[in-house]
């Protein structure tokens, strides 16, 4: 889930700046700091990395693709942590997908405090580093929920300019954080003003012309699918398709038709 559930009465009480963004913080980053290793959460096959990225150490999982087999660069949602996702990564490993899989500061094992401008930091010394990690295959950028937004930004920086992602999959993206708290918290319009993680995807997707699948569910009640429809419509793309999931809600998207659109569309890279 993007946002943790909290009452609108907890902010109520806030009477500082400095709680406020304490506040956001506790809403936007719930990470869980866990660190759980690739073996005990079911994929012996992955490698948990230590890399350095600034001064702090970030987790990441690991796994090389198959000989002509594109890489999946995986930004996880903020609720749990890596070993949440082992399905996940062991199906895309299986049908011969490299993945690596970055955890955010403060999550799963990662040192650091989650901010807007330091994910993304991070996002693209990973990216880059990614010929290092894995070899030189096409990478295609998954991101889930919160991850929506740092894969958006990140296809979008100067430094990915002339190395850029082969495609980009979007399950249950957002067009800025403001926009969920807005609907959530309808009443709170201080902190919409005062946020710093803003995650605009809105902002940035329509510079970006690469492959995209978006995948939403019809009844997701945290991400509305109009959000999810608002990016894929923004998106200049020629290549893009937009999967609505049937009854999914936000955490339930990889459902048996959605998952042959998935593949699918992994397969073409």
């Amino acid at each position: 889930m993007i946002l943790k559930t909290l009452g609108i009465t907890a902010l109520l009480g806030l009477t500082s700046f400095g709680l406020l963004g304490k506040f956001e913080q506790s809403m936007v980053y719930p990470l869980d700091p866990t660190e759980v290793s690739p073996a005990n959460a079911g994929v012996p096959q992955m490698q948990a990395v230590r890399f350095a990225s600034g001064k702090e150490t970030l987790v990441l999982w690991v796994a090389k693709p198959k000989a002509g087999k594109p890489v999946i660069l995986y930004f996880h949602g903020n609720a749990g942590n890596l070993a949440n996702r082992a399905p996940r990564f062991d199906a895309f490993e299986k049908r011969g997908f490299g993945v690596v899989a970055m955890a955010y500061r403060g999550s799963s094992g990662s040192t650091g405090k989650p901010k807007q401008k330091a994910i993304l930091k991070d996002a693209i010394n990973v990216y880059q580093a990614l010929p290092d990690l894995v070899g030189t295959a096409p990478v295609i950028l998954y991101g889930e929920s919160l991850g929506t937004g740092v894969a958006v930004l990140l296809a979008d920086s100067p430094e990915l300019a002339n190395t850029p992602p082969a495609a980009m999959v979007l399950e249950a993206p957002y067009t800025s954080v403001p926009d969920v708290t807005r609907r959530l918290y309808p009443k709170l319009k201080l902190i919409l003003f005062l946020m710093k993680n803003r995650w605009p995807g809105l902002r940035h997707i329509g510079n970006l012309d690469i492959p995209l699948l978006i995948l939403h569910g019809t009844n997701d009640p945290l991400i509305p699918i109009e959000m999810g429809r608002g990016i894929y419509d923004a998106s200049p793309a020629t290549d893009k398709t937009f999967f609505a999931v049937q009854g999914a809600g936000h955490n339930d998207v990889w459902q048996t038709d959605a998952k042959v659109a998935l593949y699918g569309f992994l397969n073409r890279f």
